[in-house]
């Protein structure tokens, strides 16, 4: 069921393009299945995010990695018990994991939100589908009642809120009961001292970052992109070619496939308002005091997989 993010409450009176919180009075376009739960009065951090990776990086409809196959790898056994029912994704980017959950035969129903205004051109193209809907809508506030999905799935979106605790707390509310919960989360990567030393570096960056318009921030990633990928990329492919496989994976951007191939992932790092980075021991005790069980947290040279259930 939709409820209002500001108050919860679930009742609504329709208006011409919108609809009316009849207990708090804001307001909310709405255009057919499709509602803009993102109000103006949004600060700093929250315009940056939005105009980044509602405008910016996934502007194009399925431009992006199918992200929940690391997921679903990382925990087969849970995946194959616990994955099935409706499901709710937060952050559906491009809407890649959206369209391969909607042909899922164990999926009765994909509810997909997102900050950004890509959100729209997502919904129009699932618009026919009665087992889809797409929101506009914060991971910080969700729109939705209590007890409401058997899946919560959310790869690499709580730890560039403003309140990822807040994030885990909404995610439990809506959470059925016994429902589960998959993500993907930044590690601080304590005990790798490659990847340490990045952060260090991407942390100052992000600091210069910020000084620039957005449009030389863009320049930069892309102009910085051939750089990183000769200093990292191509040399964790020629390590992982002699061999050393393990060992190419602790370098950090081991991705890269061509020199401008990490363009969108130095945005993605660099421009973002925040990052958050965690330990597996900050984790354990955030998401165990909120209340979730059999709590599974996969530390991995990537970042952090994570399974519970509610």
């Amino acid at each position: 069921m939709i409820v209002c993010p500001g108050c919860r409450d679930s009742r609504f009176k329709d208006q011409m393009n919108n609809i009316l919180c009849l207990s708090c009075k804001k307001k909310y376009f709405k255009k057919n299945k499709f509602i803009d739960f993102i109000t103006s009065n949004s600060n700093n951090t929250e315009d940056i995010a939005k105009k980044l990776w509602g405008e910016d990086l996934f502007n194009k409809l399925f431009s992006t990695p199918k992200h929940y196959i690391n997921l679903k790898n990382e925990f087969q056994d849970d995946w194959h018990i616990f994955f099935k029912g409706k499901l709710i994704e937060i952050g559906c980017g491009s809407g890649s994991d959206t369209k391969d959950f909607s042909n899922f035969s164990n999926i009765t129903h994909v509810t997909s939100i997102d900050i950004g205004k890509n959100t729209y051109n997502l919904y129009k193209y699932f618009k026919n589908r009665i087992n889809v809907n797409v929101y506009r809508a914060s991971a910080l506030s969700l729109p939705f009642s209590n007890n409401n999905f058997d899946i919560l799935y959310s790869y690499g979106v709580f730890h560039h809120t403003t309140n990822p605790k807040k994030c885990f707390e909404e995610a439990y509310r809506v959470l059925k009961n016994n429902g589960a919960m998959y993500l993907y989360l930044y590690s601080n990567h304590k005990n790798n001292l490659f990847k340490y030393c990045g952060i260090k570096i991407e942390k100052y960056m992000m600091f210069l970052m910020k000084k620039l318009s957005f449009r030389m921030q863009k320049i930069i990633c892309f102009l910085l992109s051939p750089f990183m990928w000769l200093a990292f990329s191509l040399p964790s492919f020629l390590i992982k070619i002699l061999g050393f496989k393990e060992f190419s994976k602790k370098i950090p951007m081991n991705w890269g496939t061509h020199p401008f191939s990490l363009v969108n992932d130095l945005k993605d790092r660099l421009m973002a308002p925040i990052n958050h980075r965690f330990t597996k021991n900050e984790l354990y005790k955030m998401l165990d005091g909120i209340g979730f069980k059999n709590l599974k947290i996969n530390e991995k040279s990537t970042g952090i997989f994570l399974f519970c259930n509610k």
